[in-house]
């Protein structure tokens, strides 16, 4: 057995997270070292970061779609994924609750984010929340490649489960190609997620560099009570 000690292995392979933490590590000190020089890091650090979350957009549609597919035709009987559907309802809503009375909580007492300020210019955009009649119509996507282009997950998930519980109603010779073609690809994408976490280390250096060059020390502070508040959050759900 590999014995491992704060992340790394008797082999010298580090975990994953603690490279994402040493990433962190080294935004911090490197935008503390490059304060004076705003423009050579929004010009050559930033990009760094913008491309890791555009990384991460691009897989986020084909792998749930993908998954969820193969997923709900694998269940076989309708009956059986409706009772599992009401099940992962009522565990998501149970779950949910407690997720939201966690974070209250922790916003209450941690109060992450205190000392940021924000432009007297700056505009919210405030929506009126809409109505339980136009939540459940909107979660049927009238365009599913629309939702797919927009990333509108919830309508993805529902189109998703829609075609997964087809399959199970037509002869298996006849939809077996389809399912073929997005279980392939559901591997290949949880591949490619692989490759886009690898990179997560230096997009994390190219997120949190700029945000202190930009902001200054005093972000400091309130940056570690948001990522003492998510983490303590993580821990305790």
């Amino acid at each position: 057995m590999e014995s491992r000690k704060g992340g790394i292995g008797l082999k010298g392979k580090m975990s994953l997270t603690t490279k994402i933490m040493l990433g962190l590590v080294a935004g911090l000190v490197a935008g503390i070292l490059l304060q004076g020089s705003p423009e050579f890091v929004n010009t050559f650090i930033a990009p760094l970061g913008r491309l890791f979350l555009n990384l991460i957009m691009m897989i986020i549609v084909p792998l749930v779609f993908s998954s969820l597919i193969v997923g709900a035709a694998s269940v076989g009987d309708v009956k059986t994924l409706g009772r599992m559907g009401g099940k992962t309802l009522g565990y998501y809503l149970i779950t949910t609750a407690v997720a939201i009375t966690i974070g209250l909580s922790l916003g209450a007492i941690i109060q992450p984010g205190a000392g940021l300020s924000i432009p007297v210019d700056a505009e919210v955009a405030v929506n009126e929340a809409p109505g339980l009649t136009d939540t459940l119509l909107n979660i049927i996507p009238r365009n599913p490649i629309n939702a797919m282009a927009q990333g509108n997950m919830l309508q993805i998930i529902v189109f998703a489960l829609f075609l997964g519980v087809a399959f199970n109603a037509i002869p298996k010779e006849k939809g077996q190609v389809f399912i073929d073609f997005f279980d392939g690809l559901a591997e290949i994408m949880y591949k490619v997620t692989s490759y886009v976490m690898a990179y997560a280390p230096i997009g994390v250096f190219g997120l949190i560099t700029p945000v202190v060059v930009n902001h200054g020390l005093s972000v400091l502070l309130p940056l570690g009570k948001v990522i003492a508040a998510v983490y303590i959050g993580c821990i305790l759900h």
